[in-house]
């Protein structure tokens, strides 16, 4: 490993296990008297850090049992995805819940500072506080009950309430922790985003009144003001002349959503100069308030327009640093979007280009690497020459929260394959039907080396089935939890199989969603694919959907601002990171400070990261999009020249001739042993005869 990166391996790790047992034994000193120079003591931090980096990242809630040669550190389960249902609704209504103004103080008090309201527009707040609902909730009765779902946030306007978790399991006791909650109190906010359980019970000690809001209604106050903002954006835009013509006329809605990215807002008090007559100036503005008066020096003091709201100036600067042909005033207070010149062409790249219909897919081509052609999408009945009844079913491979992968054998050839099976009474229950039929058709459209292979999608009354290739390599989680960290090279290699699956994947407009180490499974060679396209999605514009990983998940996922194919390359930068470092880049004990990190900007980048995987890591996670490395003019083509691929042999990797980091021990070519063991279920998943879509 590269200097600095170094981990203990399981052995070293027994080693240290047993070398401190020892010294316990013998009585040596504990403040580490018996060190005797400072080679020592370096020696022994840089042990002590590595130890407490591999008992850190073991997992949630497993501890190291006991001071042994035979010590073990328990494997991390793999980290489940959220989902939250799209809101789609765009006949917006108003709701109001009659409250007075001190009521109003409170809740807004309360959620001001949270994390989830921080990017919310004041007239987002003003919809947000309205509607909130009375609850009354009278002494020793329950709010929340852990484990339970849940969909409201509240505020508390009297009263007291304390928090409970239950320790030891199912069967455990009540333990009260922190604080009670009192008046301005809030809690719930994770339910606002997803359904998942609640991590804690909240009981009244004595009788309460509280204000909430669930999710559908928050989420839809969102998505109609930044669905109502997006719009008035891209209208503005499309009017817009540069070099006699309309930008909406030679731009792809797409580049108009994406030029709203790059929109700022700035204000401006009446009497104030936006512009002068003969400055250079690199800056477009476009008019959302008040009036703007145009004077130039030929014609005095009159003014030779008025501008008013949709409005623009300074249009010029987006072809080249322009030379201002007039003052623009304010003759009132006025607020004004901008376009910084730089920011423009960093997104889409010249104007120039654009108005002579250069425009560039960016998807890897300009690396000079050759990606394999795009399969057509497989007809209806595809599934026709295969049946469940001419598969050997083996061993599961795999669980999620809908079924599991099983390894299976074809009786007649002996030929294996992953059969993932999806529970049609859980897939229907969750309103989940929709996202099925769109994975099988995303996967069958897919043809890559480093994808993995869709071959028939089967149901009967209890399942629907994806035939799919096996990968017997296992999952580089897996891996990298053993390793603790990757060297730089190895965490190169697979963000590069990566990046060679996104020229696919993206060059087809499909967002995948997901990327994790969990979601990456070697083959018997060690090459990875990507599995599990679940939450991915085909994406023209936006999509509002809240899903992914709560490590990956980037910034305007969090925010309900609609995404793109953007949100992969902020994956991809935790990756690299996780990889490199042993642990997400934003990682904490609760999913809201995880949300609240990704939310700040703030990357804490490790000492031993060699600048130009520093200089990567912060490209891709950069909290605007407009500025996100993959996000910006070249796409995925721009990230695979990046300097930290300098030297990198895209078309070995492609043909799979590199030296692989890992190499699978593989006893045969369906041994399953790089995979943990599950209970099997015996198939008695209860039948759902009322759903069998057309496969």
């Amino acid at each position: 490993m590269g200097a600095g990166a170094s981990a203990l391996s399981h052995g070293d790790a027994s080693k240290f296990h047993a070398t401190i047992s020892q010294n316990v034994l013998e009585g040596k000193p504990l403040d580490a008297s018996d060190i005797q120079n400072l080679e020592e003591a370096k020696d022994e931090i840089k042990r002590l850090r590595q130890l407490a980096n591999k008992i850190l990242r073991s997992g949630d809630g497993n501890v190291i049992a006991g001071i042994s040669d035979d010590q073990t550190v328990k494997k991390k389960v793999g980290r489940a995805a959220v989902l939250a249902k799209s809101i789609t609704n765009t006949n917006y209504v108003k709701k109001t819940v009659d409250k007075s103004d001190a009521i109003k103080d409170i809740i807004l008090n309360s959620i001001k500072q949270n994390v989830l309201f921080k990017a919310c527009t004041p007239k987002e707040i003003i919809d947000i506080v309205d509607a909130f609902e009375p609850i009354e909730c009278p002494v020793e009765s329950v709010v929340i009950k852990q484990g339970d779902a849940g969909e409201h946030f509240y505020v508390v306007e009297k009263g007291r309430l304390d928090i409970f978790v239950r320790m030891g399991g199912d069967n455990g006791k009540n333990v009260k922790v922190g604080s009670p909650y009192v008046q301005g109190s809030a809690f719930g906010e994770l339910a606002l985003m997803y359904n998942t359980p609640r991590a804690a019970t909240i009981q009244a000690r004595e009788d309460c009144k509280m204000w909430m809001i669930d999710r559908e209604t928050f989420r839809g106050i969102n998505f109609h003001h930044k669905l109502e903002r997006k719009n008035m954006y891209t209208d503005f835009l499309k009017k817009v002349v540069i070099g006699g013509k309309l930008l909406g006329d030679f731009l792809s809605p797409v580049e108009i959503d994406n030029m709203t990215l790059v929109l700022e807002r700035d204000t401006f008090k009446k009497g104030d100069v936006i512009i002068r007559e003969g400055e250079k100036g690199d800056i477009f503005y476009m008019i959302e308030s008040g009036t703007v008066d145009v004077f130039t020096k030929k014609n005095g003091v009159e003014p030779v327009a008025s501008l008013i709201r949709s409005h623009f100036f300074g249009e010029k600067a987006l072809l080249s640093e322009d030379v201002r042909q007039a003052t623009c005033v304010a003759t009132s207070d006025v607020e004004c979007l901008f376009m910084m010149r730089e920011d423009f062409v960093l997104l889409l790249g010249e104007m120039q280009d654009l108005l002579d219909g250069k425009h560039d897919s960016g998807t890897g081509k300009q690396t000079g690497v050759t990606t394999p052609e795009i399969r057509e999408p497989a007809p209806d009945d595809s599934a026709v020459s295969w049946n469940l009844s001419d598969l050997d079913v083996k061993q599961t491979l795999g669980m999620g929260a809908f079924g599991r992968v099983k390894l299976v054998k074809v009786k007649a050839t002996g030929a294996s394959y992953a059969l993932k099976c999806l529970s049609k009474k859980a897939v229907v229950e969750n309103g989940l039907q929709e996202h099925i039929m769109n994975e099988k058709k995303i996967m069958a459209a897919l043809d890559h080396p480093f994808i993995t292979k869709f071959y028939a999608a089967l149901q009967d009354d209890r399942y629907v089935y994806f035939l799919l290739e096996v990968l017997i390599g296992g999952e580089l989680f897996t891996f990298l939890r053993n390793e603790t960290q990757f060297p730089e090279q190895w965490s190169r290699f697979y963000a590069a199989s990566v990046l060679m699956a996104y020229c696919q994947i993206h060059s087809r407009k499909i967002a995948y969603r997901d990327l994790k180490p969990e979601n990456l499974v070697l083959d018997s060679l060690g090459y990875v694919k990507i599995v599990d396209f679940g939450l991915a999605k085909k994406v023209e514009g936006k999509t509002w959907t809240l899903c992914g990983t709560p490590d990956y998940l980037a910034p305007e996922i969090i925010l309900n601002e609609g995404h793109d194919l953007g949100v992969d390359y902020w994956a991809l930068g935790v990756l690299i990171y996780e990889m490199t470092a042993g642990i997400p880049p934003f990682y904490a004990d609760s999913p809201m400070d995880v949300y609240e990190k990704i939310l700040s900007g703030h990357i804490n980048i490790p000492s031993y990261f060699s600048r130009s995987i520093s200089d990567l890591v912060k490209k891709l996670l950069k909290t605007y999009q407009s500025k996100r490395l993959g996000k910006t003019k070249g796409g995925t083509g721009t990230v695979m020249k990046h300097k930290w691929f300098s030297g990198f042999d895209w078309d070995a990797l492609l043909n799979k001739e590199l030296t692989v980091p890992i190499k699978p021990k593989l006893k045969s070519a369906d041994d399953p042993s790089n995979f943990d063991s599950y209970p099997e279920d015996g198939n008695d998943m209860p039948g759902y005869p009322q759903w069998q879509p057309k496969l």
